[in-house]
């Protein structure tokens, strides 16, 4: 029988949006397990279909390597998709809402975008295909912190940061690869670092009880951007508060609170993609369907 997984409106632990055009998303670790944890979470019939056009694409082999590929033509061949990796809030709104889009488009606009794109069987494969490698890309963004973000700093890449005493970087960064590169390092320090992505994933699959579970997921891009809002105004985010005229100093303090929300992204990012995914291959319509406690629960 199967277990349909919902959006998670009230999630007391998600984060979404990248800020402003010029800045940088989930760095390449971070898409990359998003897109490999969803791949294990794919139907056979969905599966089936990704492979397929991803098999078409001369430059990647797999999945989870076409998952970056948004950011790497943003600024070359798809310069007008470099706002739809993000979306902004003023200071005193704590509300997202479609009208929030940018005229040129945003994050919660493109998922919009490129799954209908996706779902469009009448479309040409290059078009699905490039459609997938973006809505692969945006399920990241809108797990990752600081893509629903404050105008005016550039999602937190104007936040000076000293990360734990050592180097000097940004906010934005911080929540990009600064948390889950130092995880990696000190959990697996003994592995190349371009290798240690993969033990990750098999930690977080771990923790994903979801084996042998059919797993669907309606499409609810401002849900999702408003989790990840929730969160960059918390005070433990240390973002609401912040400004470019000063240098903050999170510690170890900070690093220890915040891993769990990182690797939480990671998971309900996946989980989501490939829920997302099954539902738009399949054509099943499963809004308002309700996860069983234990999975829910398990994504909290």
């Amino acid at each position: 029988m199967s277990v349909f997984l919902r959006t998670l409106a009230a999630a007391s632990l998600l984060i979404t949006l990248v800020p402003t055009a010029s800045v940088e998303a989930y760095g390449r670790d971070g898409h990359r397990i998003v897109c490999d944890l969803a791949y294990r979470y794919l139907s056979d019939e969905t599966r089936a279909e990704v492979d397929r056009l991803v098999a078409l694409d001369t430059q990647f082999d797999h999945f989870r390597d076409v998952c970056s590929w948004a950011d790497e033509v943003r600024g070359s061949t798809h310069r007008h998709t470099a706002p739809w990796h993000y979306i902004n809030q003023t200071r005193n709104d704590p509300h997202v809402d479609p009208e929030d889009c940018a005229e040129g488009g945003c994050i919660t606009s493109a998922i919009d975008l490129h799954a209908g794109i996706f779902a469009d069987r009448a479309r040409a494969d290059a078009e699905r295909l490039e459609a997938l490698k973006f809505l692969a890309h945006w399920m990241g963004d809108i797990h990752q912190p600081l893509h629903v973000s404050i105008e005016g700093d550039r999602g937190g890449n104007d936040i000076n940061v000293l990360w734990r005493g050592e180097r000097h970087t940004n906010l934005h960064r911080v929540w990009d690869s600064e948390i889950l590169l130092d995880y990696m390092a000190e959990t697996w320090p003994y592995l190349a670092e371009e290798d240690r992505w993969q033990p990750l994933v098999e930690e977080l699959a771990a923790d994903i009880p979801l084996t042998g579970v059919d797993v669907y997921a309606p499409l609810a891009p401002i849900a999702w951007a408003q989790e990840s809002h929730d969160i960059v105004r918390s005070r433990g985010f240390a973002y609401y508060w912040a400004n470019a005229e000063q240098t903050i100093e999170p510690g170890d303090a900070y690093y220890e609170r915040n891993l769990p929300v990182s690797m939480q992204q990671l998971k309900q990012g996946g989980v989501r993609l490939a829920g997302l995914l099954n539902q738009l291959v399949e054509e099943r319509q499963v809004s308002g369907r309700t996860a069983p406690a234990a999975v829910s629960g398990a994504l909290n």
